[in-house]
């Protein structure tokens, strides 16, 4: 189609496209800045920590309602984990880490709806949250955010 325009229009829709394509690439967003990206998740698994901290105890509240409660909490901090940009080091580490969050809080939620003298199911329920919170220390010695330990 080109070839039938006169050649300075072709050049002037070739010019045209050029750079219309180098504004639609781009050089990437800058870097995310790796201590305040740690900052950041430590100030959510603090503030989560604090949430949970002022839940009552499961035997005043109920093991189902303590355990909903934290599930409630871990799946916004899974949340809003997952909107933040880590540096490209930390991509992996960050993605397991949010990952890690949300199958603990659906652990916790499966908890909650499990009987407490189903002692066979809930005990898997309690080690499947026990090996995550493992899991999720691990995690946060390698990225250095000692702030989202689940075990202090």
């Amino acid at each position: 189609m080109l070839h039938r325009l006169p050649p300075r229009t072709a050049i002037g829709v070739l010019t045209a496209i050029a750079a219309f394509a180098a504004s639609c690439t781009s050089e990437g967003a800058p870097a995310a800045d790796p201590v305040a990206y740690r900052s950041a998740l430590e100030s959510l698994c603090s503030s989560s920590s604090t949430e949970q901290a002022a839940l009552a105890p499961p035997g005043e509240i109920g093991v189902a309602t303590f355990a909903r409660s934290v599930g409630e909490i871990l799946t916004r901090q899974a949340d809003d984990a997952r909107a933040l940009r880590p540096p490209a080091d930390l991509d992996d580490d960050h993605r397991a880490f949010v990952q890690n969050t949300a199958d603990q809080a659906g652990e916790w939620m499966n908890l909650a709806s499990t009987s407490p003298d189903d002692t066979e199911e809930f005990g898997a329920r309690q080690t499947a949250i026990l090996e995550l919170s493992l899991g999720r220390d691990d995690l946060s010695e390698a990225m250095q955010v000692p702030q989202c330990r689940v075990q202090q």
